[in-house]
C-alpha cells in the first residue's frame, strides 16, 4: 500500500479462490427386491454429490434416462434421487449418477436387481410376461440358458408392442431353466432373467 500526493491511500487486494473438488460424498448402492415384492414395486436410487451446485443427470446401462411418469428426478440441496415407478423385470439393470461441475465429472453407478421366480409341478402350464419399452421399438429375444428360445408344438412366443410373454404348455423336468428376455435397439440393450423350477412327478411302485 502507498500514499499518494493527495493523502489518498491506495493499494492492491488479491483474492484466491480455492477450487471444490466434484465429488460423491454418497454414492449410490444396489437395490435388491425380492421374489414376490419385485414386479410392480417402486425403487428409488439416492446419492449425494458436492458441491451441491453440481449438475446431474441419469443413465441406465449407457443409455441417457429422460425424466416421464416412469422415472422420477429429485434434487434436494446435496441430494439426489431417481425412483422408478412400478418395477418391471427390464428395468434390472446398472444405473448411474453423472455429476458435471464445469469441465469436471463424476459418476457413480449401482445395480437394480429383481429376485424372481417360478416353481410349479410338471405337467403344468406357464407364462413368462415381460413388459418391452423402448424408442425406436425394441426387438426381443428369449434364450433358455445359452439357447434361443424357438416356438414349437409346447412353446409360443407372442410379442406385441410393448409386450412380450413366452407360454409353455405341458411342463417337464426339462423346462427347468434360466429364462433370460433381451430387448435392444438403437440405443441400447436391457435383459432381465427369471428362474424356473418344474418339480417332477412321483412315481410310487409296490412290490408283492
Amino acid at each position: 500500500m502507498r500514499v499518494n500526493d493527495n493523502s489518498i491511500a491506495t493499494g492492491q487486494v488479491q483474492v484466491r479462490l480455492k477450487a471444490v473438488p466434484l465429488k460423491f460424498t454418497k454414492p449410490l448402492k444396489d437395490i435388491v427386491l425380492q421374489e414376490g415384492d419385485a414386479v410392480g414395486a417402486s425403487a428409488t436410487f439416492e446419492c449425494e454429490v458436492s458441491p451441491s451446485t453440481a449438475v446431474t443427470t441419469w443413465m441406465k446401462d449407457g443409455s441417457n434416462l429422460r425424466e416421464s411418469p416412469k422415472h422420477k428426478f429429485t434434487s434436494d440441496g446435496k441430494d439426489r434421487r431417481l425412483a422408478i415407478i412400478d418395477v418391471q423385470l427390464v428395468d434390472t439393470g446398472e444405473y448411474t449418477c453423472v455429476a458435471k461441475l464445469g469441465n469436471k465429472e463424476k459418476t457413480t453407478t449401482a445395480k437394480l436387481i429383481c429376485l424372481a421366480g417360478l416353481t410349479v409341478k410338471a405337467g403344468a402350464k406357464i407364462e413368462l410376461p415381460a413388459d418391452v419399452l423402448g424408442k425406436p421399438v425394441p426387438k426381443v429375444k428369449w434364450t433358455k440358458g445359452d439357447v434361443v428360445l424357438k416356438g414349437d408344438d409346447r412353446v409360443s412366443i407372442d410379442d406385441k408392442p410393448g409386450h412380450s410373454v413366452v407360454t409353455i404348455s405341458k411342463t417337464t423336468r426339462e423346462d427347468t431353466a434360466t429364462y433370460i428376455v433381451e430387448a435392444h435397439n438403437s440405443c441400447g440393450r436391457a435383459t432381465a432373467t427369471i428362474d424356473v423350477n418344474i418339480l417332477g412327478t412321483l412315481f410310487c411302485y409296490f412290490f408283492l
